[in-house]
């Protein structure tokens, strides 16, 4: 089953939350963790030099990034497309994500 994942749309842990709710809601965490704030799995989470990038840059480096966390630490979920919803003058940039369970 398909499922989107956009990343501008805030939403509360459910820490009762089992089957494919529970591996959207990982996939939530890691599209919204950065490099280094795991404190035991330093390398878990978004490059945060993709914040540096000229725009054309930093959707090619973000796009590769969420292939990697997603095949790394969910790896029973197929990405079908990561597509650029903004990036606005501050240098947020959000995304929409569409998995495959």
């Amino acid at each position: 089953m398909r499922y989107t994942i956009e990343t501008l749309q805030v939403s509360s842990l459910d820490w009762n939350a089992k089957g494919d709710k529970r591996i959207l809601q990982n996939i939530r965490n890691l599209l919204t963790t950065w490099r280094y704030e795991v404190a035991y799995d330093r390398t878990k989470g978004l490059d945060p030099s993709i914040l540096y990038l000229p725009k054309d840059d930093a959707i090619a480096l973000y796009t590769a990034e969420v292939y990697r966390l997603l095949e790394t630490y969910q790896p029973d979920v197929e990405v079908v497309s990561v597509d650029l919803i903004k990036i606005d003058e501050e240098g947020n940039i959000d995304f929409k994500v569409v998995v495959e369970l």
